[in-house]
This record gives structure tokens, C-alpha cells and sequence, in this order.
């Protein structure tokens, strides 16, 4: 627990000059430590930044939105670039412009993407689209999951008239008097007008409808604040997006790896190069040819 001598208003701007960035967020650890749920993510989320040597407080920052970015570091070496490794680190940053209840609600469903999401890799070749937008939907620690813990921590502390007139009574079963992830999917996955062209994403990406048999057409509550798009349209973005960087990076890479076999035509590791080479060109090729860097 911190101690934070003033109490909290709800309505009051979750974020002010006057307090340095680590007592802002210090506010809205102790509003979040009054309640279960909020206790249970403060708790997982320091422990997950303290597998990285980090404070929770180390993972966190000011900013004009709220979201979870996660950085995927590949190292090599130029004089060995078939040789690689990889690292991801995740901060969490803040829309400082929220009132404090929303701030808290945001906070909550941010430390839930960043403790549980699964990193991917998409220099993998089994990166592909139908699980990017399983993952991000409705995968562990992702939109879904981040939306229940963050009406979980609503009805928790206003709990009947403030929880009822959310949107959490969306994904609010009322025979089983829960929250319901199954009822989470099915809004999550609702993209409004958008729905024929996500299916046509789908074929592009060769990716069959059965794969995600809950898109539907029903109007789109849910919608990315990083692509102002409903989620699962947003990923078949965010995809490309990510993709048409990674080919650029790759080729650059195999850039690298010519001039090697290049300036090496008679060593005695010309045949393995060679053979790194015909191997990363044929993954590069089986991965990008849908991409601006084919």
C-alpha cells in the first residue's frame, strides 16, 4: 500500500503537474488497492516488472492515450546475420487527460494487457493473421480479458447504479448474475459496417471465415482507440502494418547476408552461408509475398 495523504475524487483529473508522474500513478494504485480485483492487478503487475528487474512504477508513463506497447528488439550481427536473437519489453502509458475513474478503469484494463498478453514474434512463420486476431481479442490478456478486470474493478467500487449504467451490462450475463467472457466475445468481435471488408481481409490473408465464426455484422461498440476501428478490423491493420516492417527489415537482412557471401566466396563457411541464405530467402519469400517489400 502507498500512502497518499489527500483523498481521492473521482471526478477530479486523474493527473496534475503539481505531482511528480510516480505519485499520479501512486493515486491510482491505492484507489485500485482498496477493491479485490484491483488488488489482484496491482499485485500480478508489479510481480511481472519485477521478472525484468523493474518497479511497476519503472513500466509506466504519462501519455495522450492509453495503451500497452510492446517493442519486439531483434539483435545480429552484420558479419553474422543468420545468427539471431530477440528480446520484448512492455511499457504502459496513461491518457493523462481522464477523469480519475476512468484513469483507474483504463490503468486496470493496461496492467491486465501488459501482465498476462502473450508475445508474438512476427519473424516467426507461423505469425499469422487468424491467430494475431484471436490474440488480440480474445486471447489471454487481450481486449476481452483487459474489458472484464476493468468492469470487474468498476462494480467493485460502485457497484449498482455507477456499474449499471456502464457498458459492462454488455458483457453482463443476468441468469448467471456475472460477468461473461463468452458474451465479451461475441460484442468484441461485432464490427458494424465494416464487416464485408473484413471478410474480404480475410481471403486476402487466406484466412477462412469458420476460422473466427463470431465476426458479425452487429453494430460495433468496441472500437481500437490506436485505429479508431472495431478490434478485429484494427488487427487485420495492425497485421499489415507490422508485416510490411518486418519484410523491410528482412530484406535488409538478406542484404547483409549477400555481402557476406560476397566478401567470403572461397571460406570455408561459404557453403553454410549459402545454405542460411537459401533458407532465409525461401522464408522471406513464403512470409512477404503479400507485402509492399516483396
Amino acid at each position: 500500500m502507498y500512502d497518499v495523504d489527500t483523498e481521492i475524487n473521482f471526478n477530479d483529473p486523474w493527473y496534475s503537474s503539481k505531482r511528480s508522474d510516480e505519485e499520479n500513478f501512486k493515486r491510482l494504485v491505492l484507489a485500485l488497492n482498496k477493491v479485490e480485483t484491483g488488488r489482484k492487478v496491482i499485485s500480478k503487475a508489479t510481480q511481472k516488472a519485477a521478472q525484468q528487474g523493474l518497479t511497476l512504477f519503472d513500466v509506466v508513463a504519462i501519455g495522450d492515450g492509453s495503451l500497452t506497447d510492446t517493442t519486439l528488439i531483434r539483435r545480429f550481427s552484420a558479419s553474422n546475420p543468420a545468427n539471431v536473437m530477440y528480446e520484448t519489453r512492455s511499457k504502459v502509458y496513461l491518457n493523462k487527460h481522464l477523469k480519475t475513474l476512468d484513469a483507474i478503469l483504463d490503468f486496470a484494463h493496461e496492467l491486465t494487457h501488459f501482465t498476462y498478453r502473450e508475445a508474438f514474434n512476427p519473424y516467426d512463420s507461423r505469425f499469422h493473421l487468424k491467430d494475431f486476431i484471436k490474440s488480440t481479442v480474445e486471447g489471454r490478456g487481450g481486449e476481452v480479458d483487459a474489458y472484464m478486470v476493468e468492469c470487474k474493478v468498476l462494480q467493485e467500487i460502485l457497484p449498482g447504479v455507477g456499474f449499471a449504467r456502464s457498458n459492462c451490462q454488455k458483457v453482463y450475463d443476468q441468469k448467471m448474475g456475472s460477468l461473461s467472457k463468452e458474451l465479451g466475445i461475441a460484442e468484441f468481435y461485432k464490427v458494424g459496417r465494416h464487416f464485408d471488408d473484413l471478410k474480404k481481409d480475410l481471403d486476402k490473408f487466406a484466412v477462412n471465415e469458420k476460422d473466427l465464426p463470431q465476426a458479425s455484422g452487429g453494430d460495433a461498440l468496441f472500437i481500437s482507440s490506436a485505429w479508431g476501428l472495431p478490434y478485429p478490423v484494427a488487427a487485420v491493420k495492425e497485421y499489415a502494418n507490422i508485416m510490411d516492417r518486418v519484410c523491410k527489415n528482412d530484406q535488409n537482412r538478406i542484404t547483409l547476408m549477400q555481402d557476406r557471401i560476397g566478401r567470403n566466396p572461397a571460406s570455408i563457411d561459404s557453403n553454410k552461408d549459402t545454405q542460411d541464405f537459401r533458407l532465409m530467402f525461401e522464408d522471406f519469400k513464403s512470409r512477404c509475398d503479400k507485402f509492399t517489400s516483396k
